[in-house]
């Protein structure tokens, strides 16, 4: 049962919608303005600027906030971050100064709105474990073997079929997906890992090309697909492409998330980032990759990708407002690049 109070909370978008109104009047002397809801928080909109609250993953529903200060044309946008996202609050402001528009982050602490400074984003986290121990194992397989964030995994044309995990000891599961690493494991318990990734990935491959048949498995991860396919074509062979994590660790494989590469070309790095298009969260991914300390070098250029033309028109008009040069192409566009 969700606890009173809680993001779940059927009653939270009323009281989300009832602090920002007071918010809304006691800093910024806006009233009788309506509250905007949208899905993960709301906004206030009005000339002088946007009010708007982020109660949901608001490192990504930024984006959202974002479009919506552009969409209502106001001067200026401020966000509220409330306190159960203290920890990401830094993150946040460091991607809302990413863009050229006039941003500010606050914590909302008790009853009193605090200012937020942007932090710097952390690098990867080390592997805990030999990764040549494990590694292996996922190629012979026929699987890629995937290192994000100090976790090793193995995809099939960008979907997960394989995960070390630490039980009693590392162990690598076979399945897609948590749940599906649990079921297999209780039908199969410890049997080798090589023969049960075999047949698994068999079976993902048969779905996982479009020709295939609609099917769950070649619906999860759209956006790590279109980067698998990427990296095979001509183009990865004009110059040095490489797929990369994003700047904070994934959530489940139901979340939307980009997929990144970046390429070396002309000694110029450009930074691709793979949607689906209708993920907002995405752009200030992006954004926000590009000022990472992981790359080795600058990055000149963020191409956001899309499936066909399956994209928002606002993510167009987003791209003209980052701070570093950003552009939208479909998939169909990047071959002619």
């Amino acid at each position: 049962m969700t606890e009173p109070g809680t993001v779940g909370d059927s009653r939270r978008p009323a009281l989300i919608s009832s602090a920002l109104r007071s918010l809304a009047r006691e800093y910024r002397d806006v009233v009788d303005v309506p509250v905007i809801p949208f899905p993960g928080g709301a906004g206030i909109h009005d000339p002088s600027g946007s009010f708007v609250w982020l109660d949901e993953q608001p490192e990504r529903l930024l984006g959202a906030a974002i479009a919506l200060h552009l969409r209502k044309g106001t001067d200026r946008l401020d966000v509220v971050i409330p306190e159960i996202h203290r920890a990401i609050a830094p993150a946040v402001a460091r991607r809302a100064a990413q863009w050229d528009i006039g941003a500010d982050v606050f914590l909302l602490e008790g009853k009193t709105l605090a200012h937020v400074d942007p932090a710097a984003a952390e690098l990867e986290r080390e592997c805990d474990f030999d990764v040549e121990a494990f590694r292996p194992v996922i190629v012979e397989a026929g699987a890629e073997a995937v290192i994000e964030h100090g976790v090793l995994t193995g995809e099939v044309a960008g979907l997960e079929v394989c995960r070390l995990v630490f039980e009693d000891d590392w162990r690598l599961r076979v399945g897609v997906g948590s749940q599906d690493r649990e079921a297999f494991h209780m039908l199969h318990g410890d049997a080798p890992a090589l023969g049960s990734l075999l047949k698994v990935v068999e079976f993902v491959q048969a779905y996982r090309q479009p020709s295939a048949d609609p099917h769950p498995l070649n619906r999860l991860s759209p956006e790590r697909w279109m980067r698998s396919s990427f990296l095979l074509t001509n183009l990865a062979a004009r110059g040095t492409t490489t797929q990369m994590p994003g700047v904070l660790p994934r959530g489940s494989m139901a979340d939307a998330s980009p997929a990144f590469a970046v390429t070396e070309r002309d000694e110029n790095r450009v930074l691709y980032a793979f949607t689906t298009g209708t993920d907002l969260g995405a752009v200030v991914d992006a954004a926000d990759h590009a000022e990472w300390s992981a790359h080795e070098t600058e990055v000149r250029e963020i191409i956001i990708v899309v499936k066909g033309n399956n994209r928002l028109p606002v993510l167009d008009v987003m791209t003209q407002r980052s701070v570093r040069p950003m552009r939208m192409v479909s998939q169909d566009e990047l071959v002619s690049l």
